[in-house]
């Protein structure tokens, strides 16, 4: 993949830009530079980016208005969104519209080659989110086995975290989960990521029987119990996967 690749760098910091670019390249990733939004929306338009990564806060069209107009050309195509500056409002507007993360500046070249990876492979994006490790670990590795690719994370705080940096298809999530209870865990994840598959876990089904039925009612997809079914939720999976591809996502019926 890495051979194959190309990247679009959109950044009015031209020493930014290249420094970037050598990196990348040394990586055995082909990329280009764009040095405005404007720029960088025809070069995206007469080249096959399979990834952009994408400054903020540019002057005359800054970097949410880009990706927005850069959406309704290639809807797929991923787009990172890089900061050095605190616009939360502008991040979170972009992650509503679909863009893939964010990126600080500085830049953390691990996290940049692992964002890159998990916006290009194949297979659907999927975290689970408990505060159980050795339910995490056993997950990870049943799910990834299967070809998806999993990330776990175990405080809702990590997760909120990773939901950000991260566009998943998939989050499982589980209620009893500190610092932040379930609900609110939930709703920090939808305040980024208003389109993700939310799939409940919980052990204490009857006693949280009303804050499901909350969850439910706010677009969680579905709720499952511990101890969790492997085999059913494999094919919880599956259905949820080929459901988002074919564009006809639907909530179970007895949820």
């Amino acid at each position: 993949m890495t051979e194959k690749l190309k990247i679009l760098i959109v950044d009015d910091n031209r020493d930014f830009c290249e420094n970037i670019k050598d990196i990348l390249e040394m990586k055995g990733y082909k990329a280009d530079i764009a040095d405005t939004g404007e720029e960088g929306l025809e070069m995206v338009k007469n080249d096959g980016y399979q990834l952009v990564l994408m400054d903020v806060k540019m002057p005359v069209m800054n970097g949410v208005e880009t990706y927005k107009k850069i959406k309704k050309i290639k809807p797929d195509l991923p787009v990172i969104m890089i900061t050095a500056y605190a616009v939360e409002k502008l991040i979170e507007d972009a992650l509503k519209e679909g863009a893939f993360g964010t990126l600080r500046k500085p830049i953390d070249f691990d996290e940049l080659f692992d964002l890159i990876e998990n916006a290009t492979e194949e297979g659907a994006l999927i975290l689970v989110a408990d505060d159980d490790a050795d339910l995490c670990s056993n997950l990870q590795d049943i799910i990834s086995g299967k070809g998806y690719r999993v990330k776990t994370a175990s405080d809702s705080g990590k997760a909120i975290h990773i939901a950000e940096k991260n566009n998943f298809d998939i989050i499982l999530l589980d209620l009893k989960f500190p610092p932040l209870n379930g609900l609110e865990t939930y709703l920090e994840i939808r305040k980024r990521r208003p389109n993700v598959v939310v799939v409940l876990i919980t052990g204490y089904y009857k006693d949280m029987k009303d804050e499901i039925n909350i969850l439910l009612q706010k677009a969680a997809y579905t709720c499952i119990e511990k101890p969790i079914e492997i085999e059913e939720l494999l094919l919880l999976i599956k259905k949820i996967e080929t459901q988002k591809k074919a564009g006809t996502l639907e909530k179970p019926k007895d949820t």
